[in-house]
């Protein structure tokens, strides 16, 4: 780096902060209250613990790195981004909901019988975790594009970069970097050649209905250009890849700490599945105490801990505080799930607060990383339904257990996360161990039964 490479972006950096602390002092004087420019440097460490400090510091609304909104409990997010959700909804089209749910269970059903396979014919933690994406990763797109995902090495599995360079706005000076640009570019790419392969196999006749198909029959109606199309059919599975993945392995983490719950969850499945056969979405309604094992894992640790960004379509108040127009704002999911006055005692990690609860900020799935209002995740039903029927399946056949290093049982840290965006155990390392003597055989059984009804896809 050049001698005024190392000057240019500190004195930029410094003229930019200047500038914005004089508009906001000319602007309102009652912006929420923040951390001073030289704290906000910690943003670039581990940034979901130093947004906490912060709320915890300075209150439910704080404002940091040139004027984003940072929101810390969830009586404040309820209150802007669900009450004020006309003002807080900017976000880019997607077509995708609740009525795309019903018609991937099947595949589920198939392609998780195939991961179940794949795990008892693998010993290394670093290979499932390929599994297990590989299964979102298909899953993603065959909703989006009505075909499978067999191999990583598919090129569309490269867009899981995607995810990652959402992060970007969050980074201080990224106006000074082209990678963005170049990735942007690379996208467009990728998703042209999706929507046009979906064009040349509908006239062969030959794609099932997906979302692309009923995006391509309604996009006159919605005003979108081809690109518009194909981002808009993008949005989900692009971000569903990475985030499906990351709270499978949150999960798996949470077994590895709290044996005592998944004996629980065993138990359960055990009492209303038995041996003979893997659990379905039929039994879900009997057993309770494994969806709470699940919506607790997301609660305990957020996949996207600093949340998805909203913006204020016009100026508005909260308590006081001004909130300007156009001003980026987050939801701070990480102290959000644990907002004592939601989750009591929320650093014990408690399944059966979700159980009869009659609490509708827990009924109706407030985890954060689903997000809120209108900008909460379209595939939040498909994303519910993988991480059922994958974790009870993979409890019912596998005990999940520490690695032996040197004598001595490891267990990764329950705080050792990825940074980025999408946040994920650092070095998630486990055994799985067949719980009984018949797994491999059912398992081997359903794997054949999937692939003959899907493998052609």
């Amino acid at each position: 780096m050049t001698l005024w490479k190392i000057i240019s972006i500190p004195l930029a950096l410094a003229i930019v902060v200047a500038v914005f602390s004089r508009r906001r002092r000319s602007l309102h004087h009652n912006l929420p209250p923040g951390p001073p420019g030289h704290d906000q440097s910690q943003v670039l460490g581990c940034r979901w613990n130093t947004f906490k400090a912060w709320n915890d510091l300075y209150g439910p609304v704080v404002s940091f790195f040139i004027g984003q909104q940072l929101l810390g409990t969830m009586e404040a997010t309820i209150d802007l981004l669900e009450k004020r959700s006309e003002i807080y909804s900017d976000r880019p089209h997607h077509i995708m909901g609740p009525q795309a749910s019903p018609q991937v269970k099947p595949m589920q059903i198939h392609e998780s019988a195939l991961l179940l396979n794949d795990l008892l014919t693998n010993t290394d933690s670093a290979i499932n975790h390929s599994i297990l994406r590989r299964y979102t990763a298909s899953l993603m797109f065959y909703l989006a594009y009505g075909r499978r995902v067999k191999s990583l090495n598919d090129p569309l599995c490269m867009a899981h970069d995607v995810v990652e360079e959402c992060d970007e706005p969050l980074r201080p000076l990224q106006w000074f970097r082209r990678e963005p640009e170049r990735q942007r570019d690379v996208n467009t790419n990728l998703y042209m050649t999706a929507l046009n392969d979906v064009k040349k196999r509908m006239q062969d006749g030959a794609v099932p209905p997906c979302t692309t198909t009923y995006g391509i029959a309604k996009q006159k109606e919605l005003g979108f250009s081809d690109i518009q199309l194909a981002y808009a059919l993008s949005t989900p599975w692009a971000a569903g890849i990475g985030t499906t993945t990351a709270a499978f392995e949150i999960a798996i983490l949470a077994m590895l700490h709290f044996p005592e719950c998944v004996r629980e969850v065993q138990g359960e499945i055990d009492a209303v599945v038995g041996r003979d056969r893997l659990p379905t979405f039929e039994d879900q309604q009997s057993l309770p105490y494994t969806d709470g094992f699940i919506k607790e894992t997301l609660r305990w640790r957020s996949v996207l801990p600093t949340g998805i960004a909203h913006s204020a379509a016009e100026d508005n108040t909260y308590h006081g505080m001004f909130i300007p127009k156009g001003i980026p704002v987050y939801t701070n999911a990480a102290a959000i799930t644990h907002d004592p006055t939601v989750f009591p005692d929320p650093h014990t990690f408690k399944p059966e607060r979700f159980i009869e609860t009659t609490d509708p900020r827990l009924i109706n799935h407030k985890f954060g990383c689903f997000g809120f209002g209108r900008r909460v995740c379209p595939g939040i039903h498909v994303a519910l339904q993988s991480l059922y029927i994958v974790i009870s399946r993979m409890l019912w056949a596998f005990d999940v257990l520490p690695v032996v290093e040197n004598g001595v049982e490891y267990i990764p840290g329950a705080d050792d996360f990825t940074l980025g965006l999408v946040s994920r155990p650092a070095n998630l390392k486990y055994r799985l161990v067949p719980r009984f003597e018949n797994v491999k055989e059912l398992v081997t059984m359903e794997a054949e039964r999937a692939t003959a009804e899907v493998g052609a896809l």
